[in-house]
């Protein structure tokens, strides 16, 4: 051991000042950062911008917003889309004389109707175009299609105003173009979906619908999109500027990225034309109406004042669908409304400017700061959590500004940063451990505890003799009637009864984080508060001794199941808790050592677990126990009660003793018990002894099986009923035996 002492003082270090914590740090920072930029790390911010949504919850939506649905009822009434145009043209009459200032279709006309031998169905196109012109507030939609699916040159669907050609979506670009639209970086698409002619002559104007999805998720809709060398606006954009009747202009900023002003404001979109999309919730989070509804039962005069209807498929096998963050077979029209009323109340998100200004500081300086807090801490366990701290304070900080303040702060790479500078410093470090610190975790640990050992190792310091001083508590049990036990055994059936015994009552204390400190014949010893320290040690040794008295009846049932013990006789425990300072430390010899505690209340200790004798009682606790027990605040954690006043052996002053009942919420009969208890003690304490001994004979005789706290004080009141009480008489027992 004085080997063991002399490695141990020269001294152990995990931490240390290395001059290439600083380069990991960067070296961890520069890999994030390559792997923001390349895109990489897009998929999973993605995915952590879901996660951010759904924990933020649903939140109100605009109520202008309104969707008329093509869903099942409609579908049933109505038989499978396409439906004759007259039918839309009387939903658009219908939702017009609603009130609806604005009418935004998700659905692209782009074929005529039917001309067969001896009909021709086209005058329904007509009724339809004769109505969005009645209505004067109807944006249409089309869609872009991608490389490789552009049609022959020259090729058109229909004839004359029956005719879907591309050229009529000129009219439908952005009002004001401050540049060469060929500069701005927007998507190019080399084809187009348009609607026929005369749908595009009457429309109030059109936007796209085309949106590149991530990992199969809408996140970001496309505000801008190129085709023919001119730049169009898409449909929810264009929606809510005929909306709210303001220009809509397209310029680039001072770093010659798109910039979309709406009536004079920025919308934040990143550097190729996309808003990230906030969303509220799902379907369900707009005012929702049935095209059933609306051209059955029609919509009174005024109910659809000032609201921005879309007008798009809920129905399986009509619309489009995608996921979103609060689902995954949400309609393609919820994503248009959902931008929309982004784009009306400013809820998208904002990642220009300050939040990506904020998102690369924090990406540059985590791993440099995670690398110094590793290095700066000499107990690498605390400095690992320190720094997780560090980068979990990160995606913490993001939620708050994405709930307060509408940013979009960048999740992924900062984390990557701080996780890989923790992982690359605490494998440095841990390769830089001192061999003499391994070799005596693997010479010690099997014979001290766990926490013991990983105290010589970050304190080696400390391993000496003497200790320090430190509010304790500690814990006594001794097995009751063990010499008679033993002396009907065997000495194997002894041995293998100690230790069945001891096993499972050293499993309970050291689940409930308590040190043992030594075995001493049939009696057991621990404390709770070192050597790691616990501010609820009087409460975790409470908890530890009702769970040996539990464990004890099931030793007992078991003992009893196996034939071991006579029908009657059973093994009984006493367990003893005491609350104080004591000195806590390594105690013993130059040559060896141990970890335990000492001082008078240690002594106190011992002294209570002995009074179980006295008051045949299993579990006893000072009254310093009872107070640093339930010093939480609020409700008590556990019910005690009060059985006398003590002067133990080697103390002049008297101990308050209470019995350890139960943890709360306690059954209601020990409540009763305790409160009874307690009224007969006041009626002995007020020198009222022939009631207190009715008081107490009571509620021995109530209580199944007795109690025997009761009638040791109920035999006492009676002998100072009958011999009287001296003058000098005080409410205090003093125990002639220990």
């Amino acid at each position: 051991m004085s080997a063991v002492r002399s490695m141990l003082g020269s001294g152990l270090r995990f931490g240390g000042g290395s001059g290439w914590w600083p380069v990991l740090g960067v070296v961890a920072s520069l890999v994030a950062l390559v792997a923001v930029w390349s895109g990489l790390a897009a998929p999973v911010e993605g995915f952590a911008v879901d996660s951010l949504v759904r924990l933020r919850g649903e939140r109100p939506a605009d109520r202008r917003i309104v969707l008329c649905l093509i869903d099942g009822p409609s579908i049933d009434t109505y038989g499978r889309w396409p439906w004759p145009r007259t039918v839309i043209a009387d939903l658009v009459d219908r939702l017009a004389a609603a009130g609806a200032r604005t009418i935004a279709f998700d659905v692209v006309f782009s074929e005529p109707s039917r001309v067969g031998e001896g009909f021709d169905l086209r005058t329904e196109d007509v009724a339809l175009a004769d109505a969005i012109e009645r209505a004067g507030n109807v944006v249409l939609s089309f869609f872009f299609q991608p490389e490789g699916r552009a049609p022959a040159a020259g090729t058109e669907v229909g004839s004359g105003p029956f005719r879907a050609d591309p050229g009529n979506l000129r009219s439908a670009v952005f009002d004001v173009i401050a540049g060469d639209p060929a500069a701005f970086p927007v998507p190019t698409f080399p084809a187009a979906e348009p609607n026929l002619d005369l749908f595009a002559a009457v429309a109030s104007s059109q936007g796209f619908t085309t949106n590149e999805r991530e990992s199969g998720v809408s996140r970001r809709q496309g505000l801008a999109a190129r085709f023919r060398g001119e730049i169009y606006p898409a449909l929810p954009l264009r929606a809510v500027q005929r909306f709210l009747g303001e220009p809509l202009e397209l310029a680039r900023d001072r770093r010659g990225l798109p910039l979309i002003l709406l009536g004079g404001r920025p919308v934040e979109v990143d550097g190729g034309g996309r808003l990230w999309v906030s969303y509220p919730g799902g379907a369900g989070s707009f005012r929702t109406v049935s095209v059933r509804d609306v051209l059955e039962d029609g919509l009174e005069p005024g109910a659809l004042d000032g609201a921005l209807v879309f007008f798009g498929a809920s129905e399986v096998g009509v619309g489009d669908f995608t996921a979103t963050p609060f689902g995954t077979e949400v309609p393609g029209v919820v994503v248009q409304a959902v931008v929309a009323e982004n784009l009306l109340t400013g809820s998208f998100l904002r990642e220009a400017g300050a939040p990506r200004l904020l998102s690369f500081l924090a990406l540059v300086l985590m791993g440099p700061l995670v690398a110094l807090l590793v290095a700066a801490v000499e107990r690498y366990l605390v400095s690992s959590l320190v720094a997780i701290g560090v980068v979990l304070a990160w995606p913490a900080a993001a939620f708050l500004a994405f709930v307060r303040l509408g940013w979009h702060l960048e999740i992924v790479g900062p984390m990557a940063a701080g996780v890989l500078a923790l992982v690359v410093s605490l494998r440095y470090q841990v390769g830089t451990v001192d061999a003499r610190a391994r070799f005596i975790r693997r010479t010690f640990e099997r014979y001290v505890s766990q926490a013991v050992v990983d105290e010589m190792l970050r304190h080696p310091e400390r391993v000496r003799l003497g200790g320090e001083r430190r509010e304790l508590t500690v814990l006594f049990s001794d097995i009751r009637g063990f010499t008679s036990i033993s002396e009907r055994l065997a000495p194997d059936e002894v041995a293998e009864l100690i230790n069945s015994f001891f096993t499972p009552m050293t499993r309970v204390v050291l689940e409930q984080g308590g040190t043992l400190d030594k075995y001493m014949g049939d009696a057991l010893m621990a404390f709770f508060g070192a050597p790691v320290v616990q501010e609820d040690h009087a409460a975790r040794a409470c908890r530890a001794a009702l769970a040996m008295a539990a464990e004890l009846d099931r030793l007992n049932e078991r003992w009893r199941s196996e034939g071991r013990w006579p029908e009657g006789m059973e093994v009984g425990v006493g367990i003893g808790l005491n609350t104080g300072p004591m000195s806590v430390g390594n105690m013993g010899s130059e040559q060896i050592f141990d970890y335990t505690v000492l001082g008078d209340h240690v002594n106190l200790g011992s002294r209570v677990e002995g009074l179980n004798k006295l008051y045949r009682t299993g579990i006893l606790v000072t009254g310093a126990t009872v107070k640093a027990a339930n010093r939480s605040g609020g409700r008590p954690r556990f019910l005690f009660r009060e059985l006398d006043r003590v002067r133990v052996k080697g103390r002049s002053e008297p101990v308050a003793v209470h019995e350890l009942l139960a943890e709360h919420p306690a059954p209601a009969e020990l409540e009763r018990l305790a409160r009874r208890y307690g009224e007969a003690l006041a009626l002995y304490r007020g020198r009222r002894f022939a009631e207190a001994e009715t008081a107490f004979r009571a509620l021995d005789e109530a209580t199944p099986g007795g109690d025997p706290p009761a009638a040791v004080l109920a035999e006492r009141c009676r002998r100072l009923a009958t011999e009287g009480a001296p003058a000098d008489w005080e409410p205090v027992e003093t125990p002639t035996s220990k």
